[in-house]
């Protein structure tokens, strides 16, 4: 085993700088020549994408500062051109929602639907794909159906019927998901839910974007996945227990991703039970796990051509499925031992009972 164990309580991703930028706006950092032009401007925009709040900071010169302010301004747009067009399943103008759109309208046909798609909806579907061999089938982009039956975010929730949990599962499964060039083919009522990755994929979206326009030092945090790009010093995220008033760890990197997924926020409670909206495909349920929280960590400055980086978005919802500790230590291995993984370098989860567990490449 090559956790560490250090009793503390629950974990979410805190960044101590947004909550200052946002209080403070600019924050100039004189350096030791006193000359203006020397003097480093921190730059700040907020916005509102993928259900969530999105904060790109920037690190800049005083005399580039107005041009970083729109380059993160046309980076928030970026954004939510990316939901509108593609990955908004909600909304039946968008690539993915048409999709599941005339899935949910062929149910009756009992026949495999095709579609051609966009090369982003391709990676993406790729990319489940892989995660769902990975995970023995428990990352699943097909969990649509459960995913809205169990809508626990809804002010009317309703724990759903086991007929009702039956009749939903009967459409999920990658499995019956083929994948030829930009041909996408689907069982019958099918559909899609990018929601576990597409954070992590706009982020690299954003890396790339930044790197085009010559914005070299920026941090992104995207609801829950913080990135963080070219800085010459280390950049601190604190992890934080959601059982506890104490961290459960913080993370210094210059170049990589800190990404959290976990049972404890978005969720209801129903006759005294707690229904989060991490679902198990086997099961039909909201996963029952042991592991509040999995924080996956990227170091790209250890492989900076790394292409699974932005997967940490997937990967920390995978390490929550795993639901033990033990299985999470499985998926650790089989992760270390791909030269492909080199830039995964520390896994944190928080377990029920309160214990933070540390699974490190440093450890032996």
């Amino acid at each position: 085993m090559t956790g560490r164990i250090f009793k503390r309580n629950r974990i979410r991703l805190v960044w101590l700088f947004v909550f200052l930028l946002i209080l403070f706006g600019v924050i100039l950092i004189n350096r030791e020549s006193g000359d203006k032009k020397d003097m480093e401007i921190t730059v700040y925009k907020t916005g509102y994408c993928f259900d969530t709040v999105i904060t790109l900071t920037a690190y800049t010169s005083r005399e580039d500062s107005e041009q970083a302010a729109q380059i993160l301004e046309d980076a928030l747009l970026l954004c939510q051109e990316y939901e509108a067009k593609y990955l908004d399943r909600f909304d039946e103008e968008s690539e993915i929602g048409a999709v599941n759109t005339a899935q949910r309208q062929a149910l009756s046909e009992e026949t495999l639907q095709s579609y051609e798609i966009s090369d982003v909806c391709r990676e993406l579907t790729e990319a489940g794909l892989y995660y769902y061999d990975l995970s023995d089938g428990s990352f699943d982009l097909t969990v649509t159906p459960l995913s809205d039956l169990w809508n626990v975010t809804d002010e009317d929730f309703r724990v759903p019927t086991e007929e009702q949990i039956a009749e939903a599962k009967a459409l999920v499964g990658s499995d019956r998901v083929k994948l030829s060039g930009n041909t996408l083919t689907l069982g019958p009522g099918q559909q899609l839910d990018f929601g576990g990755i597409a954070k992590g994929y706009m982020c690299e979206v954003l890396r790339q974007f930044f790197t085009e326009n010559n914005l070299p030092h920026v941090i992104v945090n995207f609801g829950g996945n913080v990135f963080v790009m070219g800085g010459e010093e280390d950049c601190t995220v604190a992890v934080v227990n959601p059982l506890s008033e104490e961290y459960a760890a913080t993370v210094s990197l210059s170049d990589g991703y800190v990404v959290t997924s976990g049972i404890y926020e978005r969720g209801q409670e129903a006759d005294g039970v707690w229904y989060h909206h991490i679902i198990d495909p086997a099961t039909g349920y909201p996963a029952d796990t042991e592991i509040v929280s999995a924080t996956v960590v990227m170091d790209i400055s250890v492989d900076p051509d790394s292409g699974v980086a932005w997967h940490s978005d997937a990967l920390s919802t995978m390490f929550v499925l795993t639901k033990t500790q033990e299985g999470a230590d499985e998926l650790w291995q089989r992760l270390k031992a791909d030269e492909d993984y080199a830039a995964l370098s520390q896994v944190i989860l928080v377990r029920k009972d309160g214990a933070v567990i540390f699974f490190d490449e440093n450890d032996e």
